[in-house]
């Protein structure tokens, strides 16, 4: 399901207390020292424009004041756009709809670059941090608006574009995905993994040095890219299917064939994928978003009156009394079972947010701390906890450039 930044229920005074008992200021003291890096953050169309100024205090999940309340240094800021149709006319709008959010993010990092860097290479990333400037890794989630062809890859390359992740909900044209859509006309399986198209499009990703990305796809098409891929790669925001059985989860078997190429698995803060829904949950969802569409606080801002605006914050408000999100615990449990799983070396932290991501005790960048304060509650040590904030995913990203240079 959808999260929102805030629901008026008193959250910013939350964000704004620092920790007063000595275990919360030594954890924040650990995550102050490493580098912390999210490893999925979905951006709205409005992302810069007006109240989403991210240099400002916004009613978005993510801002750099946020991130600098959470201690986070940099973020995975990707380019979503929902699966359509296979046409020209549908292609040139998804092209237009992800130009849309690469500029955004462009922009922002031209307007504030004393604050904030656009990161080509891990290394880039880590200078970044070094000089006192978070970083931006620039993604996309389906590739569906790359067309019927992969020509505009070299020049997304050139712009900084790091990191792909194959599909997303509704096959596309170079896997299936991991949720046929009934509104496509989807079958189960339309390619039975990798289409054609899609063999190329992981090897041209490799040849470029594009971080291929599994989040999302078909249990076949995680293993076909797997074994293709010459590279290794990840799943940026994924949960635990023996946690929570859905499509959209993924197996040990899966997560392992992940690990065998090198990669590494981000377990995703995304509350449906780390618990089960509450009885009576889904309906009253389903009611608030037949209304207003999304629960996205930045998207309804952007599309309904003032008065219109409220009243959501307010339904939402009493939804999220009556249900509440996974917390942190439950979160940190999924990366325990992932870690128990995989190694301490192929787990990742990501969040999803601004797209359904973020749970109790970490609903805005400005939480992020409180994930390294769980962390630290269960033992893992400082080495461990900057391999998951960033360690593994600089780890991979510096093994996908090498084999590109190859």
């Amino acid at each position: 399901m959808f999260r929102i930044a805030l629901t008026g229920l008193g959250l910013m005074a939350l964000l704004l207390a620092t920790p007063s008992d000595p275990s919360a200021q030594e954890a924040r003291a650990l995550h102050d020292r490493i580098i912390t890096f999210d490893a999925e953050m979905d951006i709205p169309f409005e992302f810069m424009n007006g109240a989403n100024d991210v240099g400002t205090e916004t009613g978005m999940q993510v801002d750099l004041p946020k991130m600098n309340r959470g201690g986070l240094d940099g973020a995975l800021f990707v380019s979503w756009v929902l699966q359509g149709e296979r046409i020209p006319t549908a292609y040139a709008t998804a092209r237009s709809d992800a130009e849309r959010k690469f500029a955004a993010i462009e922009n922002m990092v031209q307007t504030y670059p004393d604050r904030i860097g656009l990161a080509r290479t891990a290394d880039d990333a880590e200078k970044l941090v070094a000089e006192g400037k978070h970083f931006a890794v620039m993604g996309m989630v389906n590739a569906w608006p790359v067309g019927p062809d992969l020509t505009w890859l070299p020049e997304l390359f050139d712009r900084g574009l790091r990191n792909i992740t194959l599909n997303h909900a509704g096959h596309n044209q170079f896997s299936d995905s991991s949720r046929p859509r009934a509104q496509l006309n989807d079958n189960k399986q339309e390619h039975v993994g990798l289409s054609q198209l899609g063999r190329s499009l992981v090897a041209t990703m490799n040849e470029l040095g594009i971080i291929v990305d599994v989040s999302q796809v078909s249990s076949q098409t995680v293993f076909q890219t797997a074994e293709l891929s010459r590279a290794p790669i990840i799943a940026s925001h994924s949960g635990i299917k023996n946690i929570i059985k859905t499509a959209r989860n993924l197996t040990d078997t899966e997560m392992l064939a992940i690990k065998k190429t090198g990669g590494a698995v981000g377990i995703v803060a995304f509350s449906s994928y780390l618990r089960p829904s509450l009885p009576g949950q889904r309906p009253v969802f389903g009611a608030i978003l037949g209304e207003y569409g999304t629960t996205n606080l930045a998207e309804i801002t952007a599309s309904f009156s003032a008065e219109k605006v409220e009243q959501f914050k307010i339904d939402f408000a009493a939804y999220e009394k009556e249900f509440p999100p996974a917390t942190v615990t439950d979160y940190v449990d999924s990366i325990a079972y992932a870690v128990n799983l995989l190694g301490i070396n192929h787990v990742m932290i990501s969040s999803d947010m601004e797209h359904g991501g973020g749970v109790t005790g970490w609903m805005t960048a400005g939480e992020a701390s409180g994930v390294t304060e769980e962390l630290v509650s269960r033992g893992f040590t400082e080495d461990q906890i900057a391999k998951l904030w960033w360690g593994n995913f600089a780890r991979v990203w510096r093994a996908v450039e090498s084999a590109a240079a190859d």
